[in-house]
């Protein structure tokens, strides 16, 4: 009888150890959006990292982001839970287009609501947009793929940006 009970003791004990690990939650604990960046006339994704700067507006610090790479297509762009909206500036550092007059403005407008996941993933934001507003001055349009941002690393964003890009397939020699 004892060692039935020490046999039964060990097991429940193995299976919780077993069960305490990290392995159920995604590498990506934030709810942050991922936006990636197009061209209008071919819907083919563009290099924004030598060409384009993204700052907060707003927001403390100025929160400046650049690509990580020289030869980035997307970025992640976070909301801020305290406030209703966030709003992006892009600044182009292009030669010809790194005027002031050529920067576009982009407004997020969401709600967020706190979201336990897991013991392991712990806490953290789900948002919803309700609504996008930009300026035009480069770019086309912006495209809300998926309005609920969780922590599924997918792109929810794109951005659209009038290239002077023509599709090669329509191009005529």
């Amino acid at each position: 009888m004892r060692i039935g009970f020490f046999v039964i003791v060990v097991l429940v004990l193995l299976a919780a150890i077993s069960s305490c690990n990290t392995s159920g939650c995604l590498d990506n604990q934030s709810s942050i959006p991922l936006a990636g960046f197009y061209a209008s006339g071919t819907d083919k994704g563009i290099n924004i990292g030598s060409v384009m700067q993204i700052h907060g507006v707003g927001a403390p610090g100025d929160s400046l982001l650049s690509p990580s790479t020289s030869s980035a297509s997307n970025i992640y762009l976070p909301m801020r839970n305290a406030y209703p909206s966030v709003s992006w500036c892009l600044h182009y550092i292009q030669e010809n287009i790194s005027d002031l007059a050529f920067n576009d403005t982009v407004t997020f407008d969401y709600t967020s609501h706190p979201y336990f996941a897991s013991q392991e993933c712990g806490a953290m934001y789900i948002y919803k947009i309700k609504r996008v507003e930009y300026t035009r001055h480069l770019i086309d349009s912006v495209v809300v793929v998926d309005s609920t941002i969780t922590n599924t690393d997918i792109e929810r964003l794109r951005f659209y940006f009038r290239t002077g890009a023509t599709d090669e397939n329509t191009s005529e020699e």
